[in-house]
């Protein structure tokens, strides 16, 4: 039996990204979104909580303090958890039809925050058997870790199983664990690749 196994943002749901935070109070006028860009690549702090090893607070406390501004903690709150924007248009209708069919699974890079969003948008959650969020597992894609920690759980081997990820270093990641993979840039052509993984028509 295939399993497929779905990123979350930007695959289902439409975040804003780092233009988004700009917003806030005072950031704009010391930094580009370049700047603010590079500090979630980098912050060792953010990765940490991305892996359920510090707190909301530690991370905003964090963030204010590496990039000089003062803001109201709801005020952030707020402010990130208006990242995530809406439901990608066509991927609730193909999700629920590969339900019917397939066991479904999410792998997302999320937090406690972007999460709580996240919820709030996506209106398919329920089709997921399992949804692996790494501030609860503990791993970030790409590592591979992340990629095995679902698959030894669900015990499925890498052959029998399809990521779908709008990130190519995701994808590069699982094709290097054997895993198949369709790179998503919008549902029909997800529904496309799929249709060509699994022989079952997804574009109706």
């Amino acid at each position: 039996m295939t399993v497929i196994i779905f990123d979350l943002c930007d695959t289902l749901v439409r975040t804003a990204g780092v233009p988004g935070l700009l917003s806030l109070p005072g950031l704009q006028e010391r930094h580009t979104a370049a700047d603010v860009d590079n500090w979630f690549v980098h912050s060792d702090v953010f990765h940490a909580y991305e892996r359920g090893e510090v707190d909301t607070d530690a991370f905003i406390n964090a963030f204010c303090a590496n990039l000089h501004v003062r803001v109201d903690r709801e005020e952030f709150v707020r402010a990130y958890e208006a990242l995530v924007q809406h439901e990608i248009d066509g991927m609730a209708q193909l999700v629920r039809r590969l339900a019917a069919r397939y066991p479904l699974y999410a792998l997302s890079n999320n937090n406690p925050l972007l999460w709580r969003a996240t919820r709030r948008v996506c209106t398919v959650l329920d089709c997921f058997s399992h949804i692996f969020l790494s501030h609860e597992i503990g791993l970030l894609k790409p590592d591979p870790r992340a990629f095995s920690h679902v698959l030894e759980t669900v015990d499925c081997p890498p052959e029998k199983s399809i990521l779908v990820d709008d990130n190519p270093v995701c994808i590069r990641a699982a094709q290097h664990a054997r895993m198949r993979t369709v790179h998503f840039d919008h549902a029909a052509n997800a529904a496309c690749a799929l249709t060509a993984l699994t022989g079952i028509n997804l574009s109706a």
